[in-house]
């Protein structure tokens, strides 16, 4: 072990009359644990509501989708067979989506509640891509859209009993429309509405199931059916988007796998993947992300200015030794090393403190869910936690390289001392 490694920390070791500067150091030391501390957990925080809202962004919004430049509704069977082998691909499925206006009924067979929506007519059977719905799914089942339903309506004041397609809705837009499993719904196109020729296209659904996935975006406005009653209704809307979506192993590997698919594709079909269509979002966590980074790094700088305080009464207290060494053959890089190693003690071991709590605070945090929070406002009922090592790197790497940087300025002032006026006059 270097002897300026052992002499620095020896200068850190508190003795009657160099007391105060010990206590300084400490409450330098203590304010750097307090900064790593913080940051971390807090960049835990943020990694895990970015997650978290990504998870869910993602549960309902294909991670790719292929559609054809002019909008047409199309075979994509060729294509999906080609893109299936594609490595990284786990689920390929068509679909068929557009804006639609959803009615309920009264027990009379009256109009009831309308809400807008958004239709997803989808393939219910063994789609990979449809996971997350399979997971969010409250009541009913996927098999339920393939399959027709006896439903009791009434039609100018008569009952009868038709089979009808079954449809999936959000909670929250079943709780707008009052709709329960089993009551029938109208979906209505409004492209039909706006073309005033001939009667509205509509068709009629049952309510077999509910999901809920906590973002009141999709729940207050999602409605699933399969894919050939969506396209019976949708067949004339101009705002129809038809073609494929896609499942992958990694999702970040999407834009990789959209420029091997846009290629291979050709240029009457358009491929977008998530990346590009929630960019503005990510972007913004992102730049808060790092807002955050710099603003509660500020405490691990106030920390570093006293490690200048520290080392700079070091350095007026030592002068008659750092004169001896100097005497004695010490380089003056030496004693610049002798002060550098204090400041890089006191920062490493902050560091380690701070990083090692702020480690254990958001591994509880995350399991236990100590932290509550109102599910209405936040979309989630407690604080997420991602443990990313990477996070406690960047809060370690920062922390000791503004401490490192702290004790340039002593150290060089020691090394500038002249052994012969420090002996002379002291």
């Amino acid at each position: 072990m270097r002897y300026e490694f052992l002499i620095g920390l020896r200068y850190l070791l508190a003795r009657r009359r160099e007391r105060f500067v010990s206590v300084i150091a400490f409450i330098s030391l203590a304010g750097i644990a307090i900064g790593t501390f913080t940051l971390s957990v807090a960049l835990c925080v943020m990694s895990g509501f970015e997650q978290d809202l990504r998870a869910r962004l993602l549960a309902f919004t294909p991670q790719v989708t292929i559609e054809r430049t002019d909008g047409g509704v199309w075979n994509p069977g060729d294509l999906e067979k080609k893109i299936s082998a594609i490595p990284g691909v786990v689920a390929v499925a068509p679909y068929v989506t557009s804006q639609v206006m959803a009615v309920s009924s009264t027990d009379s067979g009256a109009p009831g509640l309308v809400s807008g929506g958004i239709l997803r007519g989808v393939e219910p059977h063994d789609n990979g891509v449809l996971k997350e719905l399979k997971d969010t799914l409250e009541v009913g089942s996927l098999d339920d859209l393939e399959t027709t339903h006896p439903v009791t309506i009434v039609e100018k004041g008569v009952k009868r009993v038709v089979q009808l397609p079954g449809a999936i809705l959000g909670k929250s837009l079943a709780y707008e429309l009052g709709a329960r499993p089993g009551d029938p719904v109208i979906l209505i196109s409004p492209a039909s509405l706006g073309a005033g020729i001939g009667p509205p296209r509509l068709k009629r659904f049952v309510v077999t199931g509910f999901f809920h996935s906590g973002m009141y975006d999709f729940d207050s406005t999602l409605v699933f059916v399969a894919l050939k009653d969506g396209r019976a209704l949708l067949a004339d809307d101009a705002s129809l988007e038809s073609g494929l979506e896609l499942r992958l192993a990694n999702m970040f590997d999407a834009p990789a796998i959209r420029d091997k698919i846009t290629a291979m594709a050709g240029p009457d079909f358009e491929v977008k993947d998530w990346t590009t269509a929630n960019a503005p979002l990510f972007a913004a966590l992102k730049l808060e992300k790092f807002t955050y980074f710099m603003v509660l790094l500020l405490i691990v700088l106030v920390a570093a200015f006293n490690i200048i305080a520290t080392l700079v009464m070091q350095v007026m207290e030592r002068r008659k030794e750092v004169a001896i060494l100097r005497t004695m053959g010490s380089m003056a890089t030496s004693i610049a090393l002798i002060f550098l190693w204090q400041g890089a003690a006191v920062g490493v071991i902050g560091t380690i403190i701070g990083d090692g709590t702020g480690f254990v605070t958001s591994f509880l945090i995350g399991k236990y869910h100590l932290i509550h929070l109102p599910a209405d406002m936040f979309m989630v009922s407690n604080v997420p936690v991602e443990l990313n090592p990477w996070n406690f790197v960047l809060v370690a790497v920062a922390t000791i390289a503004l401490c490192m940087l702290a004790s340039v300025y002593p150290a060089l002032q020691a090394a500038r001392l002249r052994p012969v006026e420090v002996i002379r006059y002291e």
